[in-house]
């Protein structure tokens, strides 16, 4: 690896690795810290759960509807010695789960243009398609635009083995920037692409691509037609690969107090012939969040570009999923019947949670981004707490990353660990704003879709945070 440290010429040295893995040793070693924190989950049925387990309220799992699930498997799954037991068709995906997707995303994404199955690709996961489509895509030293804030994933899943960069689009240092409803406008998405753009010609990196999560993680929200094609024109205009991460397409409820809220609409379903080469706009899904189900390890690229499926291919045997756990989702998607009950029960709970959620918020007195209706997680607003503020303050410092000084980023990073970490001790995991590139630092993500009986507990553990946090005041 080009201008490799000298701790990582160290550790090549030391392990007899190449540059690249020495520097993933040393950089690239979250799922460490993930193991951690994960491996003790809170249960009902497990002894002593309540006062000695962890909540997770902090990774993008769905548990309200694991028990579901588990019980469409145990019901459903047979075992095929011909074609799950075997190298089957091969390692780009089952025809039967394709056929299933082809058909699930034609009825219920409102697609324009027939998806076909052979425009599908199944990996083990949306991560190895965002690796997949980074390798395929980028050279090394080659770049993706993001708006921020991002899914935290895309970090890793970009530079670690594909060697692409991440290029963040800032929003608040643009003139009229009002706060993060403006991550959705039209124009301010157009101004803030074209700065993210110039900023990268001018520190010598080439764009190729920009990633479009829709709806958004970690704000919740769906993006407005005219806001995803003034996107797909801004990458048209610069011959850039959109690529539309859709995880989360059936993961948007009713809001009561939102009723005006902007309903999902795929990419898919949209005439974007004057805007941009359909050949460079990618859809990718899984099974992780709307069906509940992380796990599985299930994720889809569709794409009707024939170099770009080929490029993929030839590599999809590092991503195979087995063919059992293909027929898993391709039965739930066949099931029109369950499918149905499924999408719509899964929607009400995550409607009823994140209404709990935010009642258990407006009584702490804690803001958060609000009028979600997509998602499974609300982004809320530490800032007073990360500041040592009295709750009743309503002048803030800017906390701004990129307006504050090291010393001062320095601190206000250790204050956001130190919040984290009081979590952790009281058995309750947030997510960290920081961790999804935010552009001020004090927000955290609050995962609202453990069971109904973990997320009381877990949110009576915030509460115990959040007094001690107010008492030291």
């Amino acid at each position: 690896m080009a201008n490799a440290s000298d701790a990582e010429t160290a550790a090549a040295a030391e392990f007899r690795l190449s540059s690249r893995a020495a520097h993933n040793h040393l950089h690239k070693r979250a799922w460490e810290f993930f193991e951690k924190c994960l491996a003790t989950p809170w249960s009902p049925e497990t002894p002593d759960g309540v006062s000695d387990l962890r909540i997770n309220l902090g990774v993008a799992e769905n548990a309200m509807m694991h028990k579901e699930v588990s019980s469409f498997i145990e019901q459903n799954l047979r075992v095929d010695p011909v074609s799950q037991l075997t190298y089957g068709s091969g390692p780009k995906g089952s025809p039967r789960l394709k056929r299933a997707l082809a058909s699930f995303l034609n009825t219920t994404f409102e697609v324009r243009e027939a998806v076909e199955p052979e425009d599908i690709i199944i990996m083990a996961g949306v991560t190895p398609v965002i690796d997949a489509l980074s390798w395929a895509i980028c050279n090394e030293g080659e770049g993706i635009i993001i708006p921020r804030p991002f899914y935290t994933a895309f970090s890793h899943d970009i530079p670690t083995r594909a060697r692409g960069v991440v290029i963040p689009a800032w929003f608040r240092d643009l003139e009229g920037y009002t706060g993060f409803d403006d991550v959705f406008d039209a124009e301010m998405n157009k101004k803030a692409l074209q700065r993210a753009l110039e900023t990268a010609v001018s520190n010598g990196i080439k764009a190729k691509a920009l990633i479009l999560t829709h709806p958004h993680n970690p704000l919740g929200r769906c993006y407005p037609v005219e806001t995803i094609k003034e996107i797909a024109s801004f990458c048209g205009r610069h011959n850039l690969h959109l690529i539309s991460d859709e995880i989360y397409a059936k993961s948007v409820f009713r809001n009561p107090k939102a009723p005006n809220a902007i309903p999902f609409t795929s990419i898919l379903s949209l005439d974007l012939t004057d805007r941009i080469d359909s050949q460079l706009v990618h859809v990718t899904y899984g099974a992780s969040k709307d069906f509940c189900a992380n796990g599985l390890r299930l994720g889809m690229l569709y794409t009707r570009n024939e170099g770009l499926m080929s490029a993929i291919a030839s590599n999809a045997m590092l991503g195979w999923p087995p063919y059992i756990v293909q027929d898993i989702w391709a039965g739930m998607l066949e099931n029109q019947s369950f499918l149905n009950d499924f999408l719509e029960t899964n929607q009400k709970q995550l409607a009823e949670q994140y209404a709990i959620t935010t009642q258990f918020l407006d009584e702490q007195g804690i803001p958060y981004f609000a009028n979600s209706n997509a998602g499974m997680f609300l982004w809320i607003d530490l800032r007073r707490l990360l500041c040592g503020m009295h709750w009743s303050e309503e002048r803030l410092p800017d906390l701004t990353v990129r307006r504050l000084s090291a010393e001062d980023k320095e601190k206000y990073l250790k204050k956001e660990q130190d919040i984290f970490n009081r979590c952790g001790e009281n058995k309750v995991l947030l997510a960290c704003g920081s961790a999804f590139s935010t552009e001020e630092l004090g927000w955290f993500r609050l995962t609202f879709t453990p069971t109904r009986d973990a997320l009381y507990v877990g949110l009576s553990r915030l509460k115990d945070v959040f007094d001690q946090l107010r008492q030291e005041v």
